[in-house]
């Protein structure tokens, strides 16, 4: 159950644990047709209830109840619409079956602190049949589930408006950099030939640096900076309180790297980033890889693909052919055969679980033993691994979500409005005026 059709069936249950028995409509009540709507009809019994349980909730609440035909008249109204939205969910197949009902009752009894028993019967001591409640929660689901899923099509984000809020969420970011400097003073009057001795020693100490020399020690012994005595450490920065300078370096980091030395007019700077907090980051692990694909057949048993994938391993390995060329050759994989293979570079977890732990043993370049997965025998040879910073998509993905929420309330009240413009809808009893 999503979050929306367990919030919408929560509010069904609370409105249904509010009614008091002596409010409960008499099963001895003649019914009659109060509506006709397309192809369904709406019962008098069906408004009674509707209003019990609206006056229940408003006196809950310690409101005030509205006169009663009012009341009437919009509960009238809400249950055209949702016979309508009903109706359009049938017809499109969207179906609930009879186990999955009772877990969505089960979890709504969960968040009523109740077992099922308990809520079963805490629903029939306010004169309520236990179907009449499944029932409800049946309708109210399918068309919280069709309503989703056709508004949500209805809903256009273009790039233009997903640029223009990533740029407010960058705008807002509190993001905060935590680095190291070291400073290689260069005097305003220094000479062209000062100037470059000093470039060449920012060099080499970068260069040290990134060969894994320690920052804190180099910077005690070479940076000409006012935190050189506490090993360079500049602290906690928001990226808005950083120098100008710093700023696009620092941005393009990763974490534990030194950037190469930036000239400024107070000499040359060498940052470490050793942390950063406050961003929408997400890195992944991705790999590189190209296979072969054999599938047995009523021709090619099991253990004759097995002896190809092996054969043609030994080949490659000894030099005799190139991978690439095997799999165009033999490789039952249409996605891949014609690339020679290869299958680019994907996120670590994209494959089939035998496959994925397979690549994971490799070590660039080296190609598996046959193995099988749910797609047949594979040999497969790992050529790269990176890690691949999707932050921006991140952030693209959040912004459309967020547009889409903003947009979704407004266009289910267009598409509303077009339905109930379109319907067929007869009143048998007008309510009172």
């Amino acid at each position: 159950m999503t979050l929306r059709h367990l919030i919408s069936a929560c509010l069904l249950a609370a409105t249904l644990m509010t009614l008091a028995p002596q409010n409960a409509v008499s099963a001895e009540t003649i019914d009659k047709v109060i509506a006709h709507v397309d192809q369904d009809v709406i019962l008098q019994s069906e408004l009674d209830r509707k209003v019990i349980q609206a006056q229940d909730q408003i006196l809950a609440r310690g409101g005030q109840l509205p006169p009663e035909n009012i009341l009437k008249k919009e509960l009238l109204e809400q249950l055209i619409i949702q016979s309508l939205q009903y109706q359009m969910a049938t017809r499109a197949g969207m179906q609930v079956q009879p186990g999955e009902l009772q877990q969505f009752a089960t979890q709504v009894a969960q968040q009523n602190n109740m077992s099922v028993e308990e809520f079963r019967l805490q629903i029939q001591s306010k004169g309520l049949a236990w179907e009449l409640f499944l029932s409800d929660l049946h309708k109210e689901i399918i068309t919280s589930r069709f309503r989703d899923a056709f508004v949500q099509r209805r809903i256009k984000i273009s790039d233009k408006e997903i640029d223009s809020l990533v740029q407010a969420m960058n705008a807002k970011s509190q993001v905060e950099y935590k680095l190291g400097h070291i400073l290689l003073s260069v005097d305003e009057n220094a000479s062209d030939a000062e100037i470059a001795t000093a470039k060449a020693k920012s060099l080499d100490i970068a260069n040290q640096l990134k060969q894994g020399a320690d920052f804190e020690a180099m910077a005690v012994k070479h940076s000409d900076g006012s935190n050189a005595s506490s090993g360079g450490d500049f602290g906690w920065n928001s990226e808005q309180s950083l120098p100008e300078l710093f700023r696009t370096p620092v941005y393009y980091l990763e974490r534990g790297k030194v950037s190469t030395p930036i000239r400024s007019p107070a000499g040359f700077h060498i940052l470490k980033l050793y942390d950063k907090r406050g961003d929408l980051e997400h890195v992944v692990q991705q790999t590189k890889s190209r296979h072969i694909l054999v599938r047995p057949d009523a021709i090619t048993t099991e253990q004759d693909a097995i002896d190809l994938l092996n054969h043609i391993r030994e080949q490659v390995l000894a030099g005799e052919v190139e991978f690439a060329n095997m799999a165009k050759k033999h490789s039952d994989d249409p996605g891949s055969a014609n690339v020679g293979g290869e299958l680019g570079w994907n996120n670590v977890g994209a494959f089939d679980p035998t496959f994925e732990e397979t690549l994971s043993s490799l070590s660039i370049n080296e190609i598996s033993d046959p193995f099988q997965s749910s797609f047949g025998w594979h040999i497969v040879q790992l050529t790269g691994q990176r890690q691949d910073d999707q932050s921006e998509d991140m952030k693209r993905q959040q912004a459309a979500k967020i547009l889409r929420q903003r947009k979704f309330s407004e266009e289910v009240e267009n598409w509303i409005r077009e339905i109930r413009d379109e319907a067929y809808v007869k009143k048998v009893v007008e309510e009172e005026a």
